[in-house]
């Protein structure tokens, strides 16, 4: 009898086990399960229970999803979740904390599905400030699903942490010091406190950031005679700039979560943000005419302050067993902003560099509100084990004021309003959507997932009290996935998606931004919408020494905005996002992630593509056809394990490329950090572009106007962060919602 009970639980394991993740770690399994079975044949014991364990692949493919599991792994351990993501594939985290997927730039970052609004440096100190001990795992989401809102094209990255279901206190803290031309500093710190039906959770950051950028424009114009076509034109233009940028921002945020019982909850979070902003811009001037030369001086100084406040209204219930799930959500967004510029440019003598007379002398204000009102609910159906349904509406109503007041010094403190320059535009949008997603799981070979997304979007625009923009359009975003896993090791993928990009409410706003007084950038209230659609084929292959991402994909950009210059009149030189035309991308990307030694992590990416431009703006043709190829690796040693020392050196470097009249010169980005945890302490010393190569150079041919420009935002430096978590690492976290403000602040940038 205990024979054929040994017998019967080896065939069992081995059964259970087989299913597990490579055939070399389950014939370990089966040889460990051998001996334990025949322990207890001897012992004459019959095991009441068995545990079977298997190990995930490092990249798994989902449905609609590429899913980098770090769990339990060396990365997390004394880890930011910044940190995790810099390795993570598919993925390019620059040091400015851009975040691009598959080489497009924007992505979207979620936590455990719901939405962050925050972007740039704002988004990387709060995820540097949030500690990788309890990630789970992040998904790479290249082609969302019709559940997500349709706007953005550059996908979604998804950021997973595991839960935890003690009660108690914890938090944590950090400091940081960067020393580049100048110093900055930055603090936050989160707490939540768990107990019994009771959740309070608050966080607060404040950063005080300073920066010298420096930039150059040569500028040539066309003609024989250069601008205007006289003899006497404007030949060439030469600008050199310096900058010292302050910046000053705070945030606060509280939540309360209330369970009713087991199934219900409600929660109510509110949200503040606040940045005061000064930049001061010093700009030569050197013109080259046929006749004679010149040279001015520009003083630019503008002070840019908002204040964003926020709040949600969450409920969420769980309606019966069978898993059917309701969320309903309520937000309102209140901001306001302040713009003040002065602009002063002096005439200079071309010996002395000392002033001659007032060339020009002028000042602006722009401010700007924005309300926002929104309501939506999300439902999940199961209809059985394999398949479920999840479907959804939204509504949001958005009014925007602009009030753009120019003027003209006419002598000493006297000013005159400019009623050129001067306007005032409102702008009201009503967005209404509905989404309907199907998965199903058909085997354990094949699933699928197919879904539409509808939203119908009301915009009217009114420049000086007269209607300028009239639109009421709808679209549908259909989304289809298909997954095929042939084994554990080896999975396929094919998507296929479509989403649409809205301008920000500061394009549509008719702000002007002046370098020179003939050099501008200026908004655009007249953008459209553009649309993305993407196909995509994948293929995920785990070996017992490597895993191997292979990725190829096309895509078509309709209608895109793009920042472009062109000659307002003369010499003016005008910068202004237009829709200029479609843009056609075909890319390739391959990934290789390995742990080639104990102590040595190695990631690395290649991308390539093909891309082209058509269209045209301003009577100028855009027509480009280029190469696209960027290589990155991330590397990291654990220099000793039990004292929690690594290094980690990342490079990232883009080769040139010609999109959309630009020619885009080679970018070289790197960072050196060395990272150490002592009990709750966490402490990283980075050196961030040690060669000064991660410069923004330009080439732009518009028409037969040429600029070369070279853009330096004082990166170059070294970067201290301590972190420090208190209270008890068990508790669970505070709940994440997907609230429907982080998509209106998402267009306020």
């Amino acid at each position: 009898m205990v024979k054929c009970q040994v017998i019967l639980f080896v065939f069992l394991s081995n059964v259970v086990l087989a299913q597990g993740p490579g055939k070399d770690s389950a014939r370990v399994r089966r040889a460990d399960s051998v001996k334990v079975a025949a322990s207890a044949g001897v012992k004459g014991k019959i095991l009441a229970a068995v545990e079977v364990k298997g190990t995930k692949p490092v990249i798994q493919m989902e449905t609609d999803r590429l899913r980098f599991n770090v769990a339990g792994s060396d990365l997390v351990a004394g880890n930011t979740i910044w940190g995790v993501i810099e390795k993570t594939p598919l993925v390019r985290a620059s040091e400015d904390g851009a975040i691009q997927i598959s080489g497009t730039s924007g992505a979207v970052v979620y936590i455990n599905n719901k939405k962050k609004v925050l972007s740039g440096m704002a988004l990387k100190a709060y995820l540097s400030a949030m500690p990788s001990d309890n990630l789970e795992a992040i998904e790479v989401i290249t082609t969302p699903s019709s559940k997500y809102d349709a706007e953005g094209g550059a996908g979604i990255l998804n950021i997973i942490t595991r839960k935890k279901k003690e009660e108690g206190f914890d938090g944590n803290a950090t400091l940081t010091m960067r020393e580049t031309a100048v110093n900055s500093q930055s603090g936050s710190v989160f707490l939540n406190n768990r107990s019994g039906k009771w959740d309070i959770y608050s966080s607060l950051y404040l950063v005080n950031r300073r920066r010298k950028p420096e930039s150059s424009q040569d500028i040539y114009f066309p003609g024989v005679g250069g601008a205007g076509g006289s003899s006497g034109g404007l030949l060439s233009r030469e600008i050199s700039t310096k900058e010292m940028t302050r910046s000053f921002s705070s945030g606060a945020n509280v939540g309360i979560d209330h369970q009713i019982n087991q199934r219900h909850v409600v929660g109510l979070l509110f949200d503040f943000a606040g940045s005061w902003d000064k930049k001061g811009r010093g700009s030569y001037s050197y013109d080259r005419w046929s006749g004679a030369d010149s040279l001015s001086f520009s003083d630019n100084q503008d002070r840019l302050n908002s204040q964003t406040y926020s709040l949600n209204l969450n409920y969420e219930g769980k309606l019966d067993s069978s898993g059917r799930k309701l969320n309903v959500d309520f937000d309102a967004l209140h901001y306001v902003s302040s713009n003040h510029s002065i602009s002063k440019t002096d005439a200079l003598d071309l010996l002395t560099e000392k002033d001659l007379f007032v060339q020009d002398y002028f000042r602006s204000q722009s401010p700007q509100q924005v309300d926002n009102q929104s309501l939506k609910a999300d439902y999940h159906w199961p209809l059985g084990k394999r398949m479920f349904v999840e479907l959804g509406a939204k509504v949001s109503y958005s009014q925007i004021n602009n009030d753009l007041l120019f003027e003209n010094n006419t002598g000493g403190m006297t000013w005159v309003k400019d009623d050129l320059r001067s306007n005032l535009f409102k702008y009201d949008e009503r967005i209404g959507a509905a989404y309907l997603v199907l998965n199903q799981k058909i085997s354990a070979l094949w699933s699928y997932q197919v879904g539409t997304r509808v939203e119908n979007t009301v915009a009217k625009g009114y420049l000086q009290g007269n209607l300028a923009v009239d639109r009421n359009y709808t679209n549908a975003f259909p989304t289809a996935y298909l997954k095929y896993s042939p084994s554990q090791r080896k999975s396929y993928g094919l998507t296929v998606s479509s989403r649409i990009t809205r301008p920000s409410y500061w394009d549509v706003n008719p702000f002007r931004t002046y370098t020179t007084d003939k050099t501008y950038f200026e908004g655009n209230p007249f953008l459209r919408p553009s649309r993305y659609h993407r196909e995509e084929l994948s293929h995920v292959l785990n070996t017992s020494k490597a895993t191997y991402t292979f990725q190829v994909a096309a895509s078509q950009t309709l209608d895109e905005f793009y920042s472009l210059p062109y000659g307002e009149s003369g010499d003016v030189i005008v910068n202004k996002r237009t829709n200029y035309g479609n843009k056609y991308g075909y890319t390739g990307t391959a990934i290789y992630y390995s742990r080639i030694r104990p102590w040595w992590q190695l990631s690395g990416t290649v991308l390539g593509g093909y891309v082209v431009s058509k269209g045209g703006y301003a009577g100028i043709p855009i027509d480009n056809e280029t190469w696209l190829l960027s290589v990155s690796t991330n590397q990291t040693f654990t220099i000793s394990k039990k004292g929690r020392l690594t290094c980690t050196v990342i490079a990232n470097n883009t080769l040139p490329a010609t999109i959309v009249n630009t020619r885009v010169g080679d970018r070289f980005e790197t960072e050196f950090r060395i990272r150490k945890g002592a009990g709750p302490f966490n402490i990283s010393l980075a050196a961030i572009d040690l060669f000064k190569s991660n410069k923004d150079n330009f080439m732009r041919q518009a028409g037969d106007l040429r600029m070369t420009e070279s853009y330096y935002y004082d990166t170059r430096s070294v970067l201290l962060t301590v972190n420090y978590n208190f209270g008890k690492s068990t508790v669970r976290e505070k709940r994440d919602r997907d609230t429907e403000f982080e998509n209106v602040k998402s267009r306020l940038m």
